[in-house]
Order: C-alpha cells, then structure tokens, then sequence
C-alpha cells in the first residue's frame, strides 16, 4: 500500500510540474520539424504568431508594424513546401493554389514570389526588406537571414508588449500593388495558375 502511494505521489508531483512548464511563462513553440521559418535578418523581431503568420501568406496582412510592406516567398513544391502549406497555413498545395488564382483573377493580389530552390528563396529573403520565407532544417543558413520562431499569437503580442513595441503586423487596407521586380518573381507561381 505505500509503495503504491509513494508512486502516485511521486507522479502527481511530476504532473504538476510538468504543467507548470507549459505555462504562457515559457511559450511553447509552433514550430515544426521539417519546415523553419526565416527572415531578413534587419527583422525587428525574432518571433511571429502562428495565425500572423497564416495571414501573412494568404495576403490577409501586407505591413510590419513600422509600415514597411512585407514580402513573403514560397517554394514552388517539394516536401518542405507542402509541410508549410499544411500547417501553418492549413490548406493542401491544391487549395492554396485555387486560394491564390482566385485572388489573382479578382484583382484583389498578385502572387507571392515563388523560387524552385531553397538557395534561391534564401537570397531573395537575404536582399528583400520585410521579407520571410521558409527552408528545410538541413539548409544553411546565411548571413542575411535570421530564424524567426512561431509562437501562440498570444505569447506573440505579450512579447511585443514587453518591449513596448506594438505587434509587428498591421493591416493593410489598400489593395497590394506591384512593382516589376516582385511582378518577374512572381513569374513561375503566376504561370502555374494558368495549368
């Protein structure tokens, strides 16, 4: 009979501590194995919401808090891509695909800059003010980017507030434009939504 007592005490104070650990005090992170999220490394910040981040790629968010315009890329396929799209922004490729064609077709965007390769996008994001994208954990990374970590959008703006810095997205009410530089990056992703 102790032994048993002694054992469920021993959990119960395992549990509890355990709990305690998962506290918005030590913010888990949403990222996930496969896919690491980056950014230029003149970023102010080191850590983005999950569901900011979701609105960032699917154009719901255009600006960083300090009114610089965010450009986001993605990779055209391949596993990290598809482990990206699934999670983070939680459609399949095919849907965020159709999600992106209707929005070119209404004139509501223009797609975002797609690269073949992860060295590719890397220097894209290295060159690109205000620019995020995402690589595999086998990439290296260069000196021009930064990894930037996924948080609860919680923990996110409570981190933000601790700096007294507000959220570093902000809505963007006017309809995104193009330039020809984003417009020639864009060129393959657009291309596929005529397929």
């Amino acid at each position: 009979m102790r032994k048993s007592s002694a054992f469920f005490l021993l959990f119960g104070f395992f549990f509890i501590l355990l709990q305690g650990l998962s506290d918005p005090a030590y913010p888990s992170d949403k990222s996930i194995k496969g896919v690491i999220i980056i950014g230029n490394r003149r970023l102010p910040f080191n850590s983005l919401g999950v569901n900011e981040l979701k609105d960032i790629y699917q154009r719901k968010k255009t600006m960083w808090a300090n009114g610089q315009k965010i450009s986001f890329a993605l990779l055209d396929s391949g596993k990290t891509h598809e482990l990206f799209i699934r999670h983070y922004v939680q459609k399949t490729p095919a849907q965020y695909h159709r999600y992106w064609k209707k929005l070119v077709f209404s004139g509501r965007g223009i797609p975002p800059a797609s690269f073949r390769n992860e060295n590719s996008l890397m220097a894209h994001v290295s060159l690109t003010a205000g620019a995020i994208g995402y690589v595999s954990p086998e990439t290296k990374l260069s000196g021009g980017v930064k990894r930037i970590k996924i948080v609860e959008d919680s923990v996110a703006t409570s981190e933000q507030n601790e700096k007294s810095a507000p959220s570093p997205i902000q809505e963007n009410a006017q309809t995104p434009t193009s330039d020809n530089a984003n417009e020639k990056k864009s060129q393959s992703f657009f291309n596929r939504l005529f397929d």
